[in-house]
């Protein structure tokens, strides 16, 4: 029995890792057809007996999960020992962060990294966070900082960083001094109207998480991208604004930050899989270091 062709292997590990035939021509480091790698991915069913993905919607099968879980170390890999060859691997620096850390803090991290590494080579990225794991694992980016939050794959390895209370902002006018104030009358149902991230943003569920526990509902009435969105439009009276007590967030004047006592941090860390190249790991470093200093 002859050995499946290398080159099909491959454009298999480009249709599974990116969940397609056409999102994987797209993405493809050359040049290739749609036709032509269905052809080839035909043929390479053909010569396995068996079938590898269906095409509508895209899933892999049992044999397919198999075939790329073995192969994806191989390829995913090929692009790094490919710059390791090259000399570059040791200053590319691949990371994926929110777009307020890569604004206000990953930088200055960056700064002290670049003196020790002047030819620093850099990829900074936003993900969503249902891709971020995938990434690490496929070896497209080498770190990502998160809001921990949520089940981790048993791969993953976290480094926690810092952890910054959640608050609440009040409009001008507001009574309101404290969270309890704005639960009466009824406890179960806040009244007025909140100011939010998109319910699948990590800090809108640590809080909706942390009413539930207390057997409150507080549905958002305004849902906003960013913490900065969250500040405007509670400014310009929209409601109360969930937000957090962070360097590089700021409260507009007038607004009044409310503590969430008992309310649970958030915390920011790093995600990474397997071992860390040094440029990664001196990152690595430097971040922590830079938390530290941030809560003193």
């Amino acid at each position: 029995m002859s050995l499946p062709n290398v080159h099909h292997l491959e454009l298999f590990y480009f249709v599974a890792k990116h969940r397609g035939i056409t999102n994987a021509v797209r993405k493809m480091p050359y040049g290739i057809g749609q036709p032509a790698v269905s052809g080839q991915m035909l043929q390479l069913e053909r010569e396995l007996g068996v079938r590898l993905f269906h095409r509508r919607p895209f899933a892999l099968t049992p044999a397919g999960q198999s075939l790329y879980t073995f192969i994806a170390p191989f390829f995913s890999r090929l692009p790094e020992i490919a710059a390791e060859l090259r000399g570059e691997a040791d200053a590319h620096l691949r990371l994926a962060a929110s777009e307020v850390l890569l604004a206000h803090h990953i930088p200055e991290v960056l700064a002290q990294l670049r003196k020790d590494a002047p030819d620093l080579r850099l990829t900074l990225q936003e993900l969503p966070r249902g891709d971020l794991e995938a990434s690490l694992a496929s070896g497209d980016i080498d770190l990502a900082i998160v809001v921990l939050h949520g089940p981790l794959s048993p791969t993953t390895k976290v480094i926690e960083l810092v952890r910054f209370p959640m608050v609440l902002l009040a409009p001008q006018g507001s009574k309101a001094r404290s969270f309890a104030a704005l639960c009466k009358p009824d406890p179960a149902a806040i009244a007025h109207p909140l100011v939010s991230l998109p319910p699948d943003n990590a800090v809108s569920r640590l809080f909706q998480d942390a009413l539930e526990e207390r057997g409150i509902r507080w549905d958002p009435r305004v849902e906003v991208s960013s913490l900065e969105l969250v500040a405007r439009y509670t400014e310009l009276g929209y409601g109360y604004g969930l937000s957090v007590a962070a360097p590089g967030v700021a409260t507009p004047p007038g607004l009044r930050r409310l503590r969430l006592p008992g309310f649970p941090p958030v915390r920011i860390g790093l995600l990474f899989h397997g071992r860390l190249k040094p440029i990664a790991e001196r990152f690595a470093r430097a971040a922590n270091s830079a938390a530290k200093k941030l809560v003193r």
